[in-house]
């Protein structure tokens, strides 16, 4: 996903919460960033299991 994508979706999820199901590796002009991006709410974290030590209430 790219990271225009992702503050796109962050923009239009708001402050819902989500259990970010689904990640997507990040990329900025066409280079890896090495964050990971929720497909649903657009929240980005390190590593490709972020989702699985943080989760929004």
């Amino acid at each position: 996903m790219q990271l225009e994508e992702a503050k796109k979706l962050r923009e239009n999820w708001g402050d819902k919460p989500c259990d970010h199901p689904n990640l997507s590796k990040e990329y900025h002009l066409g280079a890896a960033t090495g964050d990971y991006t929720c497909t649903q709410c657009g929240k980005s974290g390190w590593g490709r299991d972020w989702n699985n030590q943080t989760k929004d209430s």
